[in-house]
């Protein structure tokens, strides 16, 4: 089967519409993987500034986008086998996301990365931009109000 063939369903909306929480109760209820796009740029943020990284540096947080192994499980976010979910939720974690989706380098990266999570038997994706963007061929778009 073509990659193109595995089901995507999009899900956009405003901020706190409930957008993450139905996506991640789809996913589960469909027996799909699910996709919080907007945890990667907290999670790069986060690694990046734990790490000391200027997050200012396009290529070094770059580097970091494309290196690191992260796994939804519902709700719980994993990264490099460290549980997160707690951490990238935080005012910390925001505002590196701010500044980290700023940078092309990593905007390309991520953009990547959230094609990967296109896996058997399909993915729930919530997010800005992921039906239109990432996945323009989704087979669901819907937008959460």
């Amino acid at each position: 089967m073509s990659v193109s063939a595995i089901p995507v369903i999009a899900i956009d909306g405003p901020s706190a519409s409930g957008k993450g929480t139905i996506a991640a109760a789809v996913a589960q209820r469909l027996g799909f993987h699910y996709l919080d796009s907007g945890a990667l740029y907290r999670i790069v943020g986060l690694v990046a500034g734990e790490r000391g990284i200027n997050l200012d540096n396009d290529l070094e947080v770059s580097r970091i986008a494309l290196n690191l192994n992260i796994k939804f499980n519902g709700e719980d976010v994993w990264v490099d086998g460290r549980e997160v979910s707690g951490l990238i939720r935080g005012e910390v974690a925001g505002a590196a996301a701010s500044r980290v989706a700023a940078l092309p380098g990593v905007r390309a990266a991520l953009m990547t990365l959230q094609r990967n999570f296109r896996q058997q038997p399909g993915v729930v994706i919530d997010g800005r931009d992921m039906g239109s963007v990432v996945f323009p061929d989704a087979g669901l778009k819907i937008y959460l109000t």
